[in-house]
C-alpha cells in the first residue's frame, strides 16, 4: 500500500484495506482511496472521476469482500464543527457522537439522540438518522451538497432535502448528491437536562442494541407501516420467525434483537447477504410483508449476492 499525493495534495493510497473504515469490519480492498481535508479537495475529486464512493465511518455500508474498483473518498479528516450562538455548522466527516458532546458543552439541546451512534454527519443527514423520538431533520437548516450531475455545489434548505422516515433527497438519488456540510439551529437548555437525556439514551442503546465490540451495520430493515397505518417492529417480525442466533458462515442474527446482523467471525459480504436474505424471505413468507433494507452496498458483488439484493429491492 503506497501513499501518494496528487497535484492538489490529496492524501491517497493504492490497494487500501477498508476493514477499519466500516462498522461491520469486513475486509475489502479499494483500488484507490483518498482522504479529503476540505470541500475544495472533495469537489476536485468529483470533477476528476465520474463514479466515486464516499465513506464516513461506514455505519450502514456493506462493503464487498471482492473489493471496490471505483475510487473511495474517506471523509474522516473533513470534520470541523463550529458554533455561533445556537447555530452549528458541521462538516460531513464529523463523528455525530462528538457533535452530541460538543452541543452539550455549549448548552444546546437537539442532538442528545446522537450519543452512541456510530456515524458521521454526512451519512446521518443522508439517511435522516433518528432515535428516541428525535431525528437529524428536526433542527436542520440547510446543507451544502455537491451535485455530481451538474458538477456544482448546491445549498439546500429543509424542504428541498425532502426528509422523511430514514430518507432524504440524498438517499433517493444515489450517486448524484453528496453532503459536504450542514447547518443546524439548536435550542438553549440547562446542562443537567441535556446530560440526563444523553445518559438515558446511552443506557437504552446498551440495553437493546449490540455494543461496538460486536461489529454490525445497525438496524438492517426499516420498521414497516401496514395498510392501516400501524407501524410494526421489523425486529419483532424477525424474532417471530425464530431467527435469533441464526448464522451463515461468520455472520448471524443477534441473539438479543432480530434486526441486527453481527460479524461474529470474519464474515464476508456473502455471509451477511445470505443472512439478510433469510430474514427478508422468512418475514415475507410468514407475514406477507416485504421488509425494506436500510443498508447501502459498495463494491463489486457476486452474481448470487446481486440476485438476492435485487429481489429484496423489488
Amino acid at each position: 500500500m503506497n501513499c501518494t499525493c496528487s497535484k492538489s495534495n490529496i492524501e491517497s493510497y493504492e490497494k487500501f484495506e477498508l476493514k477499519n473504515f466500516n462498522a461491520l469490519k469486513i475486509s475489502s480492498t479499494a483500488d484507490v482511496a483518498y482522504f479529503v481535508k476540505d470541500e475544495a479537495q472533495f469537489c476536485s475529486l468529483f470533477e476528476r472521476y465520474k463514479n466515486i464512493n464516499v465513506i464516513g465511518c461506514g455505519s450502514n455500508v456493506l462493503l464487498s469482500s471482492l473489493g471496490v474498483r471505483e475510487p473511495v473518498v474517506l471523509t474522516r479528516k473533513m470534520s470541523e464543527i463550529s458554533f455561533r450562538k445556537n447555530v452549528v455548522e458541521v462538516e460531513a466527516g464529523a463523528a455525530v457522537q462528538k457533535l452530541s458532546v460538543e452541543a452539550f458543552k455549549n448548552s444546546l439541546s437537539g442532538f442528545e439522540f446522537l450519543i452512541g451512534l456510530p456515524a458521521t454527519l454526512g451519512g446521518a443527514v443522508a439517511m435522516n438518522a433518528g432515535a428516541h423520538n428525535q431525528c437529524i431533520s428536526d433542527f436542520f437548516v440547510s446543507a451544502r451538497v455537491f451535485d455530481t450531475l451538474e458538477n456544482k455545489i448546491l445549498c439546500l434548505d429543509k424542504e428541498q432535502m425532502q426528509f422523511s422516515y430514514r430518507n432524504s433527497l440524498i438517499k433517493k438519488n444515489p450517486n448524484r448528491y453528496v453532503v459536504l456540510s450542514a447547518k443546524f439551529e439548536l435550542i438553549k437548555a440547562e446542562h443537567s437536562a441535556i446530560e440526563n437525556k444523553m445518559k438515558e439514551n446511552s443506557e437504552f442503546r446498551k440495553r437493546v442494541q449490540p455494543s461496538l465490540a460486536l461489529p454490525n451495520l445497525g438496524s438492517v430493515f426499516k420498521n414497516p407501516t401496514l395498510q392501516d397505518g400501524q407501524v410494526q417492529s421489523a425486529g419483532m417480525l424477525i424474532d417471530k420467525c425464530g431467527l435469533k442466533g441464526y448464522k451463515i458462515g461468520g455472520a448471524g442474527v443477534w441473539e438479543n434483537h432480530g434486526n441486527f446482523v453481527i460479524n461474529y467471525n470474519n464474515c464476508t459480504s456473502s455471509d451477511y447477504t445470505n443472512v439478510v436474505y433469510k430474514m427478508y424471505d422468512s418475514v415475507k413468507e410468514r407475514f406477507g410483508i416485504q421488509l425494506e433494507c436500510e443498508i447501502v452496498r459498495m463494491g463489486e458483488f457476486s452474481e448470487s449476492e446481486e440476485e438476492k439484493w435485487k429481489i429484496m429491492s423489488n
